[in-house]
């Protein structure tokens, strides 16, 4: 299926996200900046020292970046394609599935290992209940998130099984971080950027 593209409000007038914060790929990364925050801010106290000061300073780091690059940077945001019809089901199917997947993990566990290994369930219900959305939301980053966070999620719950259970929410802080880097990442995305001809190719 050919993907359609975003194109630039402006070539000649970039702006700041902080002047335009009712458009989708301002307001719309808030949700993802907020739960990487919670993914670092609740696991990374699980984690042996020195990692919780480490984690807590990429967080800053990262926070920082997605700050200037989603709100202070300026650059030209994309008119967003019309979703279709079904986009709404899409992410209410994904949403209840997250929840399913999240409640059928703690299940599965046995009780010794659910309180351990919650972070890592997470990460993998939330990284899944993305993958639907690159095609829904026509914004391939959430296929790029979806993919990261299962695997680190996967990998989390694995370790943690297998070998150490603090590998859980290591995969959950790491998660936390790179998410904020790949939204902040997704703002400088070179298809949004202003052209001379005033069109995008």
């Amino acid at each position: 299926m050919h993907e359609r593209r975003r194109r630039p409000v402006s070539s000649a007038q970039p702006v700041r996200g902080a002047q335009r914060l009712w458009h989708p790929r301002v307001w719309g990364t808030v949700v993802g900046a907020a739960g990487a925050t919670v993914f670092v801010m609740v696991n990374r106290g699980a984690l042996p020292e020195p990692w919780p000061t480490v984690a807590l300073c990429a967080w800053v780091v990262a926070l920082l970046a997605y700050v200037f690059l989603v709100f202070g940077r300026p650059r030209a945001l994309g008119e967003m394609d019309e979703v279709g019809p079904r986009s709404g089901l899409v992410y209410l199917g994904s949403v209840v599935g997250m929840l399913v997947t999240i409640r059928l993990g703690y299940v599965l566990l046995p009780d010794s290992r659910v309180e351990d290994l919650r972070p890592a369930v997470i990460v993998i219900a939330v990284g899944l209940h993305f993958l639907p959305f690159s095609a829904a939301f026509h914004t391939p980053m959430f296929m790029r998130l979806g993919v990261m966070m299962t695997a680190l999620g996967a990998a989390g719950l694995g370790l943690g099984w297998t070998w150490d259970e603090r590998a859980a929410a290591a995969s959950a802080v790491v998660t936390g971080v790179l998410m904020l880097v790949a939204i902040a990442g997704d703002a400088v995305d070179p298809d949004l950027a202003p052209t001379s001809a005033g069109t995008h190719p």
